[in-house]
């Protein structure tokens, strides 16, 4: 049996993941903009509030390893939903206790949260659908998350005004636990329904005749994550560093400031989506098509070193647009390299292989924002941290292309495994 194609009954399969993945990073989120009046009630420290916010992303990073190999073992659905409910569960934990371990640990949980929501979700999502539709699920997954943390930005300020934190906090974890009980109702394991060209085997599976994927440390993987963990490189530290860019050196005003950061995280679900479809028309077996058109994505990504000639001129319009150039290329390439992931490896292994490409990736992204925080405090400008961040993408989008083709040496005509078998 053949993924679903479009039909109502695939929508209504993975509707409640991309749904669950919005709800799940409005909780996630939701700390940021009600710190302040934390940190008022409870007396915690700045340093334990700022523990508090970026905890989860040490245990999201190493557990999607973890989760991705618990879901060729069990299944994607089993692991989003407990990872979801003990996330939810925490969250309505966090809101009854003034204890800063407690308040640490619900974090953590968190974390775990995440982790079951990104490789398994992938994996679910790879299943359900046919292989030239499958970046446009990768894509969607992508604005998925991209929307909750940036709804939560514009939402909770709002409800602030009539809500307390803690009560706050409590509606966006109990909106979880019904978008859950959707998921738990509504969502089926592609293998269990029969669909999913290999998805979701048991770990050993043999591979066809034929077959030329390999195993997670083959050359075309570690060249896929190495591309993924520079993409991640420049967008992380661009998210951690633009705002107080644009504050210290351009001297903006709030709005500006504002507007610029937003800006750099809405418009990666447009360009997400954009990339998705275009790798859906090109064809998702042709290794060469999609190599060109990341390549195209990092370098308008990497305009965005026309930073370091704007800075001077405060000229908020032209930065605007360079800040929309430089997210809108990085996503259009993110999305349609991780599609490629499941293809690449032996059947029975691509959970684990989605999950040790998104650890490599979201590590880009924190080392990302350590080496530039490192650089800005030693030389107290920020022009070499775009440099970097440009040359990187650069440098990628050079070497991907023939480094691919010939990572893929005779799996011929530039297809890789299921191309064959989804186009029938």
């Amino acid at each position: 049996m053949q993924p679903e194609r479009f039909s109502f009954h695939a929508i209504m399969r993975i509707t409640p993941v991309y749904l669950s993945i919005v709800v799940l990073y409005i909780n996630i989120f939701a700390l940021p903009p009600v710190t302040v009046a934390l940190i008022r009630e409870t007396g915690l420290g700045h340093f334990q509030a700022g523990l508090l916010m970026t905890v989860y992303t040490v245990v999201y990073c190493v557990g999607n390893i973890f989760t991705g190999i618990l879901s060729d073992r069990y299944g994607p659905k089993s692991i989003m939903i407990t990872g979801l409910l003990a996330g939810y569960l925490c969250s309505l934990l966090f809101t009854l206790t003034d204890s800063f371990a407690v308040m640490l640990f619900t974090r953590v949980c968190l974390g775990f949260s995440a982790a079951a929501m990104t490789s398994p979700s992938l994996m679910y999502l790879y299943g359900w659908l046919p292989p030239e539709k499958r970046s446009m699920g990768v894509s969607g997954q992508l604005a998925s998350l991209t929307l909750g943390s940036a709804l939560v930005f514009l939402i909770t300020p709002i409800l602030m005004r009539s809500y307390p934190w803690r009560s706050l906090l409590t509606i966006y974890a109990l909106v979880g636990l019904v978008v859950l009980g959707a998921l738990w109702i509504l969502c089926k394991d592609p293998r269990r329904e029969g669909s999913g060209e290999g998805i979701g085997q048991s770990p050993g599976a043999k591979a066809r005749k034929g077959d030329k994927a390999g195993g997670i440390l083959s050359p075309v993987m570690l060249l896929l994550s190495g591309v993924l963990f520079v993409a991640l490189f420049q967008i992380g530290g661009t998210l951690t560093w633009l705002a107080p860019w644009l504050e210290e050196k351009c001297r903006f005003a709030p709005w500006e400031i504002g507007l610029g950061a937003m800006s750099f995280s809405l418009f990666g679900i447009p360009s997400t989506l954009m990339g998705g479809f275009l790798v859906a028309r090109l064809g998702p077996g042709r290794i060469s098509r999609i190599a060109s058109m990341s390549m195209i994505g990092m370098l308008v990504s990497a305009s965005m070193v026309a930073f370091i000639v704007l800075e001077s001129t405060h000229l908020f319009g032209l930065i605007l647009l360079v800040i929309v150039l430089a997210r809108f290329g990085s996503f259009m390439f993110v999305g349609s390299l991780l599609s490629l992931v499941p293809k690449l490896v032996k059947p029975g292994f691509e959970g684990k292989a989605v999950g040790v490409v998104n650890a490599i990736a979201m590590a880009g992204g924190f080392f990302a924002s350590l080496l530039a925080g490192y650089i800005v405090e030693e030389t107290s400008q920020y022009h070499l941290v775009w440099i970097i961040f440009a040359l990187a993408l650069i440098v990628s989008a050079i070497v991907l292309h023939p480094l691919l083709g010939k990572a893929l040496a005779g799996t011929g005509d530039g297809k890789v495994r299921g191309e064959k078998e989804g186009n029938k």
